[in-house]
């Protein structure tokens, strides 16, 4: 095989989408309109390589504002699936976690299945939150999910406000300076 050849069968091996070795985390986000959001997560093992047996949300605050428990032990963590509990966890590298975990091997998130039903509310603004999820034999895996943050995902185009704004005053200073009112 000739060096092109090489090269366009390496390039096209690196851009070749690879399987996923992990579940995904999946968030859905209401705005309740009252200062709180409703945060529903799944687990979508659908293409997973391990079942899985917990997971965890690492918060990036030290005092969640809501009771981590699930409601059956009274906190307000909904669990839908009575296999399944939410407690306070240990952060891996926030200040604090929300954990979930399964009762036992015949609840895992099984590969190719998908479990959902997991949510809180929270006056935490949504943004970026690592998720780590765990097999009963030690597999683990990470990855990103919005969820409750300290540092908001800003609304699309919000980016572009301040620059806009600053364009607008120069050009107002600009024709004033033109106009010889300056």
């Amino acid at each position: 095989m000739g060096g092109w050849m090489r090269c366009a069968a390496l390039a096209a091996a690196l851009l070749a989408p690879a399987a996923p070795a992990s579940a995904a985390i999946v968030s859905t986000i209401v705005d309740n309109g009252d200062g709180t959001f409703t945060y529903s997560f799944e687990v979508d093992n659908a293409s997973g390589g391990f079942d899985i047996a917990s997971w965890s949300l690492d918060l990036e605050f030290a005092s969640p504002d809501w009771n981590q428990l699930d409601s059956f032990a009274g906190g307000d963590v909904v669990v839908t699936d009575p296999d399944w509990i939410a407690t306070v966890g240990i952060p891996v590298s926030g200040l604090s976690a929300q954990d979930f975990l399964s009762l036992g091997p015949d609840s895992d998130v099984l590969v190719g299945s998908v479990l959902s039903g997991f949510s809180f509310t929270s006056s935490f603004q949504p943004g970026a939150v690592t998720y780590y999820e765990f097999s009963a034999f030690g597999d683990s895996a990470t990855g990103s999910v919005v969820g409750p943050s300290v540092a908001p995902i800003p609304e699309p185009g919000a980016q572009w406000l301040f620059p806009i704004g600053l364009a607008l005053v120069a050009c107002a200073v600009g024709r004033r300076s033109l106009l010889g009112q300056g």
